[in-house]
């Protein structure tokens, strides 16, 4: 079913699922504001509900469920990965920029906790309203703060634009620009080299190098035509966790609590 990034529709979608189709599982989904309706669903019913990418902190916290699973990531998990590397750079003073949304605050959590814990400094908090891209002013204001380092949460063409505006003010190279690996994850030819030297931290990246990743990048290309992402793999683990879970229970995945388990 295509949720239609639409999160007035997930709560119809995914109860047209669990109650006229009764599937045993959903797998879903990408956007944050549409996984808030069907983990509405999931709760009530029982459903299993395994999230293979939207990164809503309330969906694993304040709304947890026993039949909901994670295979990817929080929003504040990737920047909480931030602080340490950008400190052991010397980077210690830092300008945040994203966009005024759940998921910009929650990215905000993880790089303020982590930065300020590693002893840097965060001079400013910039931000713009969803999902806008006229970034010229706020890369005004960078300019004349100075700040070692520019920390973003930024996705998709936005942030292909972002950098390549960030390079075109004239910052590239003066100031260190690191961000959640959203950044630079599947936008890289459409930033070209605005993106060289950025700095991202991600659970995952195309240039991995392990033979476990290596073969799962070959098998994906061959089998599809199209080279992975972390999107990929992220529905690849959903695939392996379900597997591990049916396997368990010997097929059996009507006892619910054994599986869950």
């Amino acid at each position: 079913v295509d949720d239609e990034s639409e999160p007035s529709k997930g709560i119809e979608n995914a109860n047209r699922l669990v109650q006229r189709d009764k599937v045993d599982v959903l797998i879903g989904t990408v956007h944050s504001g549409v996984q808030m309706g069907i983990q509405k669903v999931v709760r009530e019913s029982g459903t299993l509900c395994i999230i293979p990418n939207a990164g809503v902190h309330a969906a694993t916290r304040a709304l947890c469920a026993p039949n909901v699973f994670r295979t990817s990531f929080t929003n504040s998990q990737p920047t909480l990965a931030l602080g340490k590397p950008m400190m052991d750079k010397g980077l210690k003073k830092a300008v945040w920029i994203t966009w005024k949304y759940a998921a910009g605050d929650e990215a905000f959590e993880g790089f303020r906790d982590s930065y300020t814990k590693a002893g840097g400094t965060i001079v400013k908090e910039l931000g713009l309203p969803f999902p806008q891209v006229e970034f010229q002013a706020l890369l005004t204001e960078i300019a004349s703060l100075k700040p070692d380092a520019v920390a973003c949460f930024f996705a998709g063409p936005p942030a292909a634009k972002f950098m390549r505006d960030f390079a075109a003010a004239g910052l590239k190279g003066k100031i260190a620009l690191w961000g959640s690996g959203f950044l630079t994850e599947g936008v890289l030819d459409a930033a070209g080299p605005a993106a060289d030297g950025v700095m991202t931290t991600m659970h995952y990246s195309d240039s991995l190098d392990t033979p476990r990743n290596q073969s799962f990048r070959k098998a994906y290309a061959t089998t599809f035509k199209l080279q992975p992402d972390v999107y990929a793999v992220q529905g690849y683990d959903s695939g392996q966790l379900l597997i591990a879970g049916a396997n368990a229970v010997k097929g059996d995945i009507a006892n619910k609590q054994a599986l869950y388990k």
